[in-house]
């Protein structure tokens, strides 16, 4: 039966991905019982090991021309980071390498000039901390920069974090505050009880006081039940990654690539397919993606290739998360992260927790029931 100790109250959440993982622990931190459903076979897996780990509130909030409300989360985000990694860290069977060193954006030729000039643009407008540098400027930031550099931005603040050693990091932290996780748990109903919800699927049924639904871009299959679900996209990326043959000093954040440092390799990415959702590698795609790598660090053209792969995102129509209470009674949605779910998992995880318990609402910016159809700004 579901729980009558709301002080206490039972949660189900569906999905264990970053925003996932990430409410469950902070709800069961603060005295909700969690049970994590994730479809496949383990949990912190798909998008969040498929990322790059980045948490580049600057370099996204300049570039996507997101809105103040975007930026205000990812700001608020990047500030828990230290206490998340800290705390986190008591819990990581491997080093998470969490640093906070800045990224940089690196411009070239004449097409980089006037993206420079965008990132400044809007650093300015929404009050993003930010360095402009010429290009002797930036290869001091960076050394081994490619030709043609005009110049680059530099974020002092945004870090990374690996995201292969995050995921399993959550998942010790939840069951130590007295989570469970269950595997091989696909959801394909969550329906109105008396009391609560129930959520089911081909493995049971769970009786909940409240549902979380965080399950990406495959949260749509439940729109039925929860028809905000429908909005969600699907955003294929392939990533690669090469032989650490060049020291990284923070991300690099380029127009046509990214660049990030983990445990034994260099990260490129990223490719962006919006409505694919298959696991295929198309080598043209890959072969371009490392060639824009190698044109920003040419140090990488002498790396081999450690491994390559595919990703899904949870993308929405207007590329701002979904985060809010669904028109279906006792479901919160933490949906829509898009790439920055690593980033923006200890906010939008905070904002669940508080919706859940009553205790604040979301910014109406990520209401469920807004027009999904441009970029909110403001």
């Amino acid at each position: 039966m579901v729980s009558k100790r709301l002080s206490s109250p039972r949660v189900a959440i569906v999905g264990g991905g970053a925003i996932g993982l990430a409410s469950a622990w902070v709800l069961a931190r603060a005295g909700a019982q969690v049970t994590v459903l994730e479809a496949g076979p383990m949990a912190g897996q798909g998008a969040l090991t498929a990322s790059g780990g980045m948490l580049a509130q600057g370099f996204e909030g300049a570039n996507e021309d997101a809105g103040r409300a975007f930026v205000a989360l990812a700001e608020r985000s990047l500030s828990l980071w230290d206490d998340w990694a800290e705390r986190l860290a008591r819990h990581a069977a491997s080093p998470l390498g969490y640093r906070r060193s800045g990224s940089l954006s690196p411009g070239f030729g004449s097409r980089g000039e006037a993206w420079l000039d965008r990132l400044e643009a809007n650093a300015a407008l929404y009050g993003i901390g930010f360095e402009r540098l010429d290009a002797a400027a930036a290869r001091t930031v960076q050394p081994g920069l490619g030709e043609g550099l005009v110049g680059a931005m530099r974020f002092p603040g945004d870090g990374e974090i690996d995201n292969r050693a995050l995921g399993p990091a959550l998942i010790a932290a939840i069951r130590a505050e007295g989570g469970e996780i269950r595997t091989n748990w696909p959801v394909t109903r969550i329906e109105r009880i008396p009391l609560g919800v129930m959520v089911s699927g081909p493995a049971g049924r769970i009786e909940a006081n409240h549902a979380v639904l965080a399950a990406g871009w495959q949260s749509r299959d439940l729109s039925e039940d929860v028809p905000e679900a429908r909005c969600m996209v699907p955003v294929k990326g392939q990533m690669l990654s090469v032989a650490p043959v060049a020291e990284l000093t923070g991300c690099i954040r380029a127009a046509d690539a990214y660049l990030s440092a983990k445990p034994g390799r260099i990260v490129i990415g990223a490719t962006s397919e919006t409505g694919a959702s298959d696991d295929r590698i198309e080598p043209d795609l890959t072969a371009a993606l490392q060639e824009a790598a190698e044109a920003i660090l040419p140090a990488l053209k002498d790396a081999a290739t450690v491994e390559i792969w595919t990703g899904v995102r949870p993308g929405t129509s207007d590329g701002l998360p979904i985060l809010g209470r669904s028109v279906a009674e006792r479901v919160t949605l933490g949906l829509g992260a898009f790439r920055n779910g690593v980033l923006l998992a200890p906010a939008m995880a905070e904002i669940i927790r508080d919706l859940v318990l009553d205790q604040r609402e979301a910014d109406p910016a990520f209401a469920p029931d807004r027009p999904l159809t441009a970029l909110t700004q403001g």
